[in-house]
């Protein structure tokens, strides 16, 4: 009953509360990229344009805050663009794009990309 409670409470708290103590420039390198390919992907795939611009912000305030060289942001334009052709299929018709977009900082292809340009931070 507790856990409810606590539960319930949090949906009134500011996201700026919770939000409070992480803070982009404290992330892990891996994590800002990860983060960055993420919101690309995910812009890119919406046919929202709310989200596409929320997603593109998110991007660029990653970007803003990683010490990698451009040159890992070029190469993971071109993994989302692959990432977002390929057409999984589930149970239930439809796209995954969102699905693919979560799984992509996990690909062995993003590690690689990450472990090639961290060497250059």
């Amino acid at each position: 009953m507790k856990n409810s409670h606590a539960a319930f409470i949090l949906l009134f708290l500011p996201t700026s509360l919770l939000a409070g103590n992480i803070k982009i420039e404290n992330l892990p390198q891996e994590t800002i990229y990860n983060n960055w390919l993420v919101s690309r992907c995910i812009g890119k795939s919406t046919d929202s344009e709310k989200t596409r611009e929320d997603a593109f912000r998110s991007a660029s305030a990653y970007l803003e805050f990683s010490k990698l060289p451009i040159d890992a942001f070029d190469k993971g334009e071109e993994l989302v663009s692959q990432t977002l052709q390929k057409h999984s299929q589930g149970s239930v018709k439809g796209s995954y794009h969102t699905m693919e977009c979560l799984s992509l900082p996990q690909s062995a292809e993003a590690k690689i990309i990450f472990k090639k340009y961290e060497k250059n931070e």
